[in-house]
C-alpha cells in the first residue's frame, strides 16, 4: 500500500470536507483515487511496452513528449523500474510503503497524461477507464492538492537550488530525493525501491 498525503485507501477516513472541493458533489462522493492509479498504471505498462517497440531513434523524443519532467532523470529502463515497483507496492495489502520525489515525479507524469487523455475520450471510454465517475471528467489537481505531499520537483533547479534549508523546509519541501529530481539525476538501485513503514501512516486523530 503506497502513502501519500491522504490514504487512498479510506477517502472517507479524513471525511470530504477536509479534501479539495469540485463543482460537481456526486463526483466528490464517487472518486476512487485507489483505482485511479491501478487503471493508470496498468495503462502505463502497456504504454511503456509500445514505446519500447519504437525505433531507438525516436526514444529521446518520446521521453520528453510522454515524460516532461520526468525524461531528465532516466530513460524506458528507469520507468520502468518505477512502474514495477510503484505497482507491487499498490497491490501489497499488508505493508505500508514511503514514496520518494522520483516515484512522485513519474507518477505526476503519468496521472496527467492519463487524464488529459480520459477527459478528451468519448463517455464510453470515461466508462470503460473510470465507471465509478458515470462519465464525468476527471478533476486531476484536486487530486494533487489532496494526495501529494507537494510537487517540488515542477521547480527550476536553479530556483530550487538557491533556497536555503529553512526555506525549502517551511515550504514543505521535505519528500527525500528532490534535489536529484530537481537536478536531474538519475536515481540509483536503492533511490528506485519503496521504504517500508513500521506504523500506520495516518493520523486517527480528525
Amino acid at each position: 500500500m503506497l502513502i501519500f498525503k491522504n490514504n487512498i485507501h479510506d477517502r472517507q477516513e479524513m471525511g470530504l470536507t477536509t479534501l479539495s472541493p469540485t463543482p460537481d458533489i456526486g463526483y466528490d462522493e464517487w472518486f476512487n483515487p485507489l483505482h485511479l492509479i491501478e487503471v493508470a498504471l496498468k495503462e502505463e505498462d502497456e504504454l511503456l511496452d509500445f514505446l519500447e517497440r519504437q525505433p531507438k531513434e525516436y526514444w529521446a523524443q518520446d521521453l520528453k513528449r510522454f515524460y516532461p519532467r520526468a525524461h531528465r532523470v532516466g530513460g524506458f529502463p528507469v520507468f520502468r523500474n518505477l512502474q514495477r515497483v510503484l505497482t507491487i507496492g499498490l497491490e501489497n495489502q499488508t505493508t505500508w510503503y514511503h514514496m520518494n520525489t522520483y516515484h512522485f515525479c513519474f507518477l505526476y507524469d503519468v496521472l496527467v497524461r492519463f487524464a488529459f487523455n480520459y477527459n478528451q475520450d468519448n463517455r464510453k471510454g470515461r466508462l470503460d477507464a473510470l465507471p465509478e465517475l458515470k462519465g464525468k471528467p476527471l478533476h486531476l489537481e484536486s487530486f494533487v492538492n489532496d494526495y501529494f505531499f507537494n510537487v517540488a520537483f515542477l521547480m527550476d533547479e536553479d530556483k530550487y537550488n538557491s533556497l536555503t534549508r529553512e526555506e525549502k523546509l517551511k515550504m514543505g519541501y521535505k519528500c527525500p530525493c528532490q534535489f536529484g529530481v530537481i537536478n536531474g539525476l538519475t536515481p540509483t538501485r536503492e533511490e528506485m525501491e519503496l521504504q517500508s513503514s513500521r506504523s500506520y501512516p495516518y493520523s486517527i486523530y480528525v
